[in-house]
């Protein structure tokens, strides 16, 4: 094991020292598994970094054609450009509504999830993505963040501390957490082609951490030996904790010339800790101190080691999978080799090396100097000093084998194909069949890798709901959750099942039922009020008041989560095919296709017979808004209804000829949410 101390100090009780002793094993043997890849990743980053070693590099041009980086950006580019739309289905014990209230619940952790680490769920993907095709696999952990903060809780009225400031502990961050591994520092289990048995993870956390943040359920922080591992490591290290360069050099760092500092930081000092994670106990540790964190059982209701792997080639028994660069690692080393050469080769051509005669002084050697009106002094001019004569034939081949490589490293990379193109590879007149051709292959091997992308996403999206069933509602003095809702779509579902309407109370309806009597007699014999009559169609009781369970609000609302709305089982199906970029023309041009047809009298009379009526107004927002129009609605007024003018001995304000209208149910105000932990 690399880097490692020969000897460690084991602390702790004997079963802590047992159990430590089965963790360093299996430290070692994923470390001894890494330390091989982490070579060919090395070379792996200096493809996609665009770095040549100059060391070992046998021309005096240094130029990389990027092609590695491009190809894998245009790809992360195309799969990932938006946030995903999936959705919920109800399974056992479960009700459209009820997946309806879990997948806005997602969409909000899912926005609400950059708190945790000041980074877009988008970003967090893009980056598994990257890492997937660099490396073969990419890793992220799926747990429960449960992240307090310090802050003032008035003062000691009483003891020796009376006048003083007192502080109390209060959640920052309370929900699921997305967390993106990195490779060099993934201990995962070598003997298998799966995450199986238990996996790994190395992390270099300070104290303050251990003691403010928990990440195995919604409870405070329950890291022990923190006194050991304190004392530890003043005794180990005085300068700074335990350094990341000792494991691992970062690749990125030395590309650019910079050191890693993490680690040597002597106010906040660094602690390596392995979190061995397995199906029935999570184990915390730090290997080069010799003391056990956290031994607990699974805390999760799931039972399953919580990461989520993304790849997108399998091969056979290996646990990581075929990485997009192995395939073109020589061709693009080719290419960088010919450009270097090529150019090498222009500026011999520039300067040509001279064949000077040095023996019996025949050349004066200091008058060789170089720009207009020069002398040289020599004997004999003929045959003293003559230009080094080279081979143009290789500068002539250049752009044929250029073209050649660009297209072999293209087809490998599935950006084009010389299977479907009659022309030379590389060239880029191509005709509007062979783009097309090209183009369908392109999004066949996208298609391909959004299967497995979907996959990952649908993982994530699965531990999240299952935390949310087990952790969200974990306090019993919280009842209730209130997420803010901004989907135009979603407020208008919870709006027509009725979510934030109001009906007839069980009051209302009983005396009805009873009486025979309408509700304005009811009314007027004071045996009803109008208070009596709202009450909300899906009620929920805060703070002793009783408000819908969905409340509008211009163009956002909120929705009241509730224990009961958690229960029953649900499915996420997730549609990654909308988080691809999108091809604008084709869309702009589908719904003004669409726009056409629903205008169209035949399709109107059609509908018209079946009992329905196209929503335009939604038909032309969402066309407006693709054509860059933000607030499409603003377009659009609503017309009051036009009351005829009161005729003459008509004092009831009603036109002539026309019944009176029934009197109506009074109608209640808008509730407003009580005090609440709105997020």
């Amino acid at each position: 094991m690399a880097n490692q101390p020969k000897e460690i100090l084991i602390k702790g009780s004997k079963q802590e020292r047992e159990l430590f002793t089965d963790m360093l094993r299996h430290y070692e043997m994923s470390t001894e598994d890494l330390e091989v890849r982490m070579k060919d990743w090395d070379i792996k980053d200096e493809l996609f970094r665009s770095h040549i070693d100059t060391s070992n590099w046998p021309y005096s041009s240094v130029v990389v054609d990027p092609r590695v980086f491009t190809a894998i950006l245009e790809k992360t580019s195309r799969l990932l450009a938006n946030k995903p739309r999936g959705r919920m289905a109800p399974r056992e014990g479960g009700d459209a509504i009820g997946a309806k209230i879990n997948n806005e619940l997602l969409n909000f952790q899912w926005d609400d999830n950059e708190r945790a680490s000041n980074e877009s769920m988008l970003a967090k993907w893009a980056m598994l993505d990257q890492n997937t095709r660099k490396y073969g696999a990419g890793f992220a952990l799926c747990k429960w963040r449960y992240d307090t903060t310090t802050q003032k809780d008035g003062k000691h009225k009483k003891g020796k501390n009376k006048g003083k400031d007192k502080f109390k502990s209060v959640p920052y961050f309370d929900g699921p957490d997305f967390k993106v591994l990195v490779n060099r520092d993934v201990l995962s289990n070598p003997s298998y082609s799966t995450i199986k048995k238990w996996f790994a993870y190395r992390e270099y956390v300070t104290m303050d951490e251990l003691e403010n943040i928990n990440d195995a359920a919604r409870v405070e922080p329950v890291y022990k030996n923190l006194d050991i591992l304190r004392d530890s490591i003043k005794q180990v290290d005085a300068k700074g904790g335990d350094k990341r360069d000792t494991n691992w050099q970062s690749k990125n760092k030395t590309v650019k010339g910079l050191q890693d500092f993490l680690g040597r930081d002597r106010t906040n000092k660094t602690i390596e800790v392995v979190t061995e994670y397995s199906p029935t106990r999570w184990v915390s540790y730090a290997p080069k101190h010799g003391v056990i964190l956290r031994d607990i059982p699974n805390p999760y209701d799931h039972q399953q080691i919580p990461v989520v792997m993304l790849k997108y080639y399998s091969v056979d028994d290996d646990l990581y999978g075929l990485s997009e660069i192995e395939p073109v690692e020589r061709l693009q080393k080719a290419i960088n080799a010919l450009l270097c050469q090529y150019l090498d080769s222009i500026n011999m051509s520039l300067y040509v090396p001279l064949k000077i005669r040095g023996t019996g002084g025949a050349v004066q050697m200091h008058t060789i100097e170089f720009g207009p009106g020069k002398k040289w002094i020599m004997n004999d001019p003929t045959s003293d000093v003559l230009p080094h004569e080279t081979s143009g034939k290789g500068v002539g081949e250049f752009a044929q084998t250029y073209k050649f490589l660009v297209g072999a490293l293209q087809e490998a990379l599935g950006e084009t194909s010389a299977m479907t193109s009659s022309l030379v590879a590389g060239a880029s007149d191509k005709t509007a069949t062979e783009i097309k051709d090209l183009a369908q292959q392109r999004n066949a091997r996208d298609n391909f890798n959004q299967i497995f992308l979907s996959e990952a996403i649908k993982k994530q999206m699965m531990y999240w709901h299952a935390m949310d069933k087990q952790f969200m509602f974990s306090d019993p003095t919280q009842k209730q959750k209130i997420i803010r809702i901004t989907s135009k779509e979603a407020i208008r579902y919870f709006e027509q099942r009725g979510l934030s309407e109001d009906g007839l109370s069980d009051k209302a309806v009983e005396m009805i039922g009873d009486g025979g009597d309408d509700i304005q007699e009811l009314i007027d014999k004071q045996i009803l009020t109008p208070e009596d009559l709202a009450s909300p169609n899906y009620p929920v009781k805060m703070e002793g008041a009783t408000v819908p369970k969905f409340i509008a609000d211009g163009d956002t609302g909120h929705l009241i989560i509730e224990p009961e709305d958690l229960a029953g089982t649900y499915d996420y199906i997730a549609d990654v095919t909308s988080m691809a970029l999108p091809d604008d023309t084709q869309l702009i041009g589908a719904k003004k296709q669409m726009i056409d047809l629903m205008i169209n009298p035949a399709t109107l009379n059609v509908l018209a017979g079946e009992g329905y009526k196209p929503k335009l107004k939604e038909i032309m927002e969402d066309f407006f808004e693709q054509l860059g129009m933000k607030d499409a609605d603003k377009y659009f007024t609503k017309e009051e209804a036009n009351t005829m003018p009161v005729q003459p001995g008509q004092p009831t304000g009603q036109p002539m000829g026309q019944p009176q209208p029934q009197p109506q149910r009074p109608q209640p105000q808008q509730p407003q949410l009580p005090g609440g932990n709105i997020r």
